[in-house]
């Protein structure tokens, strides 16, 4: 294991003595923004650069030459956070000028490890980089959830899963991405209830949400009211005790869950607070008459879906334009 500064690391691949890999500008462009939004409160973990040393001693720079396996994308960040940093000095700006000396001094005095191979072949460089990506075993998203403080996705969907009472009899399965219905009865796995918070905060669905997340227009306590209140009237179309039962009801299909989530939030991200509070509460009341029972001939008349088991059940296609149509079916519901 070796140390240096991220200006000497900086220095060095300017320099040629570092040798980087094709990187992703997306993924390095994210990993630079995280450094800028982060490094003034030093909230910030970089782990290890892997590297080879291909020629001379790690402590000499002279005539060091290494190669990065891992962490290509990190080392080109630091480069741009650089770059960052010399346009913000030129600027007119004093609050710029500011935050520019001081991530100077920053990167000047923040060391990061590099863990060193010596004299690995070619071949042996690319088995170990493949080993890297993947065999190292993700968080799971389990420990993600309650231990993520940064993300609001996150964050919030802690908070509903531990403080909604009924929830936690409707179920939450933990560990699994999906549910495997009929014999799995809780209501959603945590991805899902994850995915469900994401429309309260962005109005729609997208699988790829966390990613959607940059801001949000209400507080944190306020998000998980409007999710409180939503439950509550949920709860209320099919008790928590049944509710993730696929032979008592459809609300225990995913798709149509998420299609009434993106019907009580269906243009109101950027709507105050009491408005969506009494448009939520409107819109599920008017879902009351509705038939929840795998018995209703709508489902299979109406929807894509298939069915399956030795007892069969009708199960929703789960895809955008599928549960498209049955949010604008649900708004024929109350009339």
């Amino acid at each position: 294991m070796a140390s240096f500064s991220i200006e000497e690391l900086i220095s060095l691949v300017r320099n040629g003595h570092i040798q980087v890999r094709e990187t992703d500008q997306t993924r390095v462009r994210s990993i630079r923004n995280y450094l800028l939004e982060n490094a003034l409160t030093e909230n910030i973990y970089i782990p290890p650069l892997i590297v080879n040393l291909e020629e001379g001693e790690i402590n000499d720079s002279s005539t060091i030459k290494l190669s990065i396996i891992d962490g290509s994308q990190r080392m080109k960040a630091f480069v741009q956070l650089e770059d960052s940093i010399f346009k913000a000095l030129r600027s007119f700006d004093d609050t710029k000028i500011e935050q520019a000396y001081k991530l100077k001094s920053l990167i000047k005095e923040t060391h990061i490890a590099l863990q060193v191979f010596e004299n690995l072949s070619e071949k042996e460089v690319a088995q170990l980089y493949l080993d890297v990506n993947l065999k190292g075993k993700k968080v799971a998203l389990s420990k993600r959830i309650p231990f993520d403080s940064r993300n609001h996705l996150n964050v919030i969907t802690n908070q509903v899963l531990q403080s909604h009472s009924n929830l936690k009899i409707a179920g939450v399965e933990l560990e699994k991405q999906n549910i495997g219905r009929p014999k799995n009865k809780n209501l959603v796995s945590l991805s899902q209830l994850r995915q469900i918070v994401g429309i309260f905060i962005t109005g729609h669905f997208a699988t790829d949400i966390e990613d959607k997340i940059k801001t949000t227009y209400l507080q944190n306590g306020e998000y998980i009211q409007l999710i409180h209140l939503w439950l509550d009237q949920l709860f209320k179309l099919c008790p928590p005790e049944e509710i993730g039962d696929y032979h008592q009801s459809m609300l225990a299909s995913y798709p149509i869950l998420t299609a009434v989530a993106q019907f009580a939030n269906d243009q109101m991200a950027n709507q105050p607070f009491t408005n969506r509070q009494e448009l939520i509460v409107k819109r599920m009341a008017s879902l009351q008459g509705v038939d929840w029972t795998p018995d209703n001939p709508i489902w299979q008349e109406e929807f894509r879906g298939t069915m399956k088991g030795r007892k069969p059940l009708f199960y929703l296609v789960n895809d955008k334009s599928n549960i498209r149509k049955l949010q604008n079916w649900l708004y024929t519901c109350g009339r």
